[in-house]
């Protein structure tokens, strides 16, 4: 009888923990949904900007790159650094006077609001007429606006440190 018992009583438990899991397994995949959805929109608007990037470049229009961007960005590379709008304006104005690049995206990796990407930024130094060449990575921080918060650069760029060296904001 107590085997009777015990076996009622382990079938009532493994009964509850199994309800308990069906109960809750929705609610874990609705949130592992939405953080893959947070990933894909974070990868599409990370596209998405960087195709403008390359299309404002080709008409000379730093505006066209810099509206994806909140008013108190910041944006850090190996040659300098630039805080808020403005000097992130002057910044690109600068970079599209100086250059004709072209943003070659390799890979990007999203988690959560942040995304990396793997690209290389190939230029001719307008007033040199020399061609520049940067593998680098980008992570790219998404504000809850939608728009990014701050760009970060990362390369081996001491090669090419001349060519930035009367860039808004350089070291």
């Amino acid at each position: 009888m107590n085997a009777a018992r015990t076996n009622k009583r382990l079938l009532a438990a493994t009964t509850f923990i199994l309800g308990s899991l069906l109960f809750i397994a929705p609610f874990q995949t609705r949130t592992a949904t939405a953080a893959g959805a947070v990933a894909m929109q974070v990868e599409r608007i990370v596209k998405l900007a960087l195709m403008e990037y390359n299309s404002a470049m080709r008409s000379g229009e730093p505006a066209r790159w810099s509206k994806y961007f909140t008013d108190n960005v910041t944006r850090t590379s190996p040659t300098g650094s630039q805080e808020g709008m403005a000097a992130f304006s002057d910044y690109y104005a600068w970079e599209f006077e100086n250059f004709e690049a072209t943003w070659t995206t390799k890979r990007i990796l999203v988690s959560g609001p942040v995304g990396a990407v793997e690209f290389e930024w190939d230029a001719v130094h307008k007033p040199s007429g020399k061609p520049v060449k940067l593998d680098m990575v980008a992570v790219i921080e998404l504000a809850s606006s939608g728009k990014f918060q701050s760009i970060s650069f990362y390369s081996g760029s001491a090669n090419n440190a001349e060519y930035f060296a009367s860039a808004p904001g350089a070291k």
